[in-house]
């Protein structure tokens, strides 16, 4: 009698997955909404560094354009991730082997996910050869757009090659998708062992140690241009410069925190140490943090960039409202200026 009981408790105690739909919706709801608004932010990014091409330096232009191009393909990708429902098939065989290997293993979505971070770590090149290398800066600026496109070809090469595995972490069986490895070996245990470490340190660990090195080597140069009383006429350019730098430093703390969560998990998961299936809750919780650093870029970008505002205000709205707002910047910028001369003659006469 009281070995029933004891086993009427501990079946009372067990944790069932629950067979109700998830009760929260509410945040499915919010995820998509969030992915759906990077989508068009980094949308309206895109034509705005397009038809303000000329208030940017050609090579972070190019560079800018690029990242929104991709981040916005990136929160698109995620909201479709995010809005699926179970592993669909089409029923055509041919095009299920690439709905299975390209859609349903998330191989299109991380190869995306890869090519936005490298094309952080050009920025910050970029960043680092335009304050501590200005001429070899100049040089890369006046790349033909056959070799910048060559460039850009080899990195979309690069991002394929370092994502491979991807492709073949999922199977077609009878007319479904299973999370099962495509090929059946002994030493494909090993082998995905080895490319969930290549690449955490290829797409997470190298990338934001790169960021944080070229960063850290801008900071030091701009203090040190600060300090240099020689460079009174550059600082207006340093203003700017440093401004674009403190937005680029921001979006790279942001991909550090975001996309770190699913690479750990990925990791764990592969090494056994957590249960790591794609397209679980989960997993779609990592999908979602990694979207979350292309969601942020254009927020960044209007939170610390004057120059941004002003040009997104010019490619969305009237005439009039333009004329406004840029009466409004000009008049807070004279009475700022009106500030400083009082306080400066202030402490003149005071001292005297």
């Amino acid at each position: 009698m009281a070995t029933t009981e004891l086993d009427d408790l501990v079946e009372s105690m067990t944790i069932r997955p629950s067979s109700e739909p998830s009760k929260l919706v509410w945040l499915d709801n919010i995820q998509e909404a969030l992915t759906i608004f990077g989508f068009l932010a980094n949308v309206l990014t895109f034509i705005t560094l397009v038809k303000s091409a000329k208030r940017f330096s050609r090579l972070i232009n190019v560079l800018l354009q690029h990242q929104s191009l991709v981040d916005a393909c990136v929160c698109l990708t995620a909201a479709a991730v995010l809005l699926q429902d179970g592993m669909w098939m089409t029923g055509n065989t041919i095009f299920d082997y690439f709905v299975c290997h390209v859609w349903h293993s998330q191989a299109a979505y991380w190869g995306l996910v890869t090519l936005s971070t490298y094309n952080l770590v050009l920025i910050a090149l970029e960043r680092y050869l335009a304050i501590c290398r200005p001429f070899t800066h100049t040089r890369c600026s006046e790349y033909s757009r056959k070799k910048l496109a060559t460039y850009g070809i080899l990195l979309y090469v690069v991002t394929l090659l370092v994502t491979h595995g991807c492709y073949i972490q999922m199977r077609v069986v009878n007319g479904g998708c299973t999370s099962e490895y495509a090929f059946d070996s002994k030493g494909i245990d090993i082998y995905f062992i080895g490319f969930v470490i290549f690449t955490y340190i290829t797409t997470y660990f190298l990338p934001a140690f790169t960021m944080a090195l070229l960063y850290s080597l801008v900071a030091h140069q701009l203090r040190k241009r600060s300090k240099d009383t020689k460079l009174g006429k550059s600082k207006t350019i340093d203003r700017a410069t440093g401004q674009l730098t403190k937005t680029a430093v921001v979006v790279t703390i942001i991909f550090i925190v975001s996309v770190g969560y699913d690479l750990h998990y990925y990791l764990l998961g592969y090494n056994n140490v957590f249960e790591y299936k794609l397209n679980s809750p989960e997993q779609k919780v990592g999908v979602f943090l990694s979207n979350m650093n292309s969601v942020a870029n254009p927020i960044v970008y209007a939170v610390l960039m004057p120059i941004y505002r002003k040009c997104v205000i010019e490619t969305i709205c009237p005439r009039s409202v333009r004329n406004k707002y840029l009466e409004n910047e000009k008049s807070e910028r004279t009475g700022s200026t009106t500030l400083r001369t009082s306080v400066t003659i202030q402490r003149t006469l005071s001292n005297e």
